[in-house]
């Protein structure tokens, strides 16, 4: 599963519709977790919530893209997730998350969700 942040306006392609959008290239940073890691965020309520307070209707195996004011979004929900009790290995994937949110609205380029 992957996290991909475009650093600059390059590594955005856009396709026709914004379920099109992807993040590739050299100037990306990206964040992969595997299977362990993707179990203990859905027993957490991760994807769940993701649908209910994101409107984002993905599953495992599914991909998505947020453009910048969605990760704004995204930030502010992940900084509230991080204020209640997490084990440490969500807590770590959590806080990548949310410094990925963070480049991706400093660069105003988005992020996408590979799962």
């Amino acid at each position: 599963m992957w996290i991909r942040v475009a650093l600059d306006k390059n590594a955005v392609h856009y396709g026709n519709s914004p379920e099109y959008t992807y993040v590739d290239g050299e100037n990306i940073k990206e964040f992969y977790f595997g299977d362990e890691t993707a179990k203990a965020l859905e027993e957490d309520g991760f994807l769940s919530e993701m649908w209910s307070k994101l409107d984002a209707m993905f599953d495992w195996g599914d991909y998505e893209y947020f453009h910048p004011e969605r990760c704004v979004k995204f930030k502010e929900w992940i900084e509230q997730r991080l204020k209640s009790p997490a084990d440490r290995q969500l807590k770590k994937v959590y806080e990548t998350m949310l410094e990925l949110s963070d480049l991706a609205i400093q660069n105003d380029t988005g992020m996408s969700f590979d799962f």
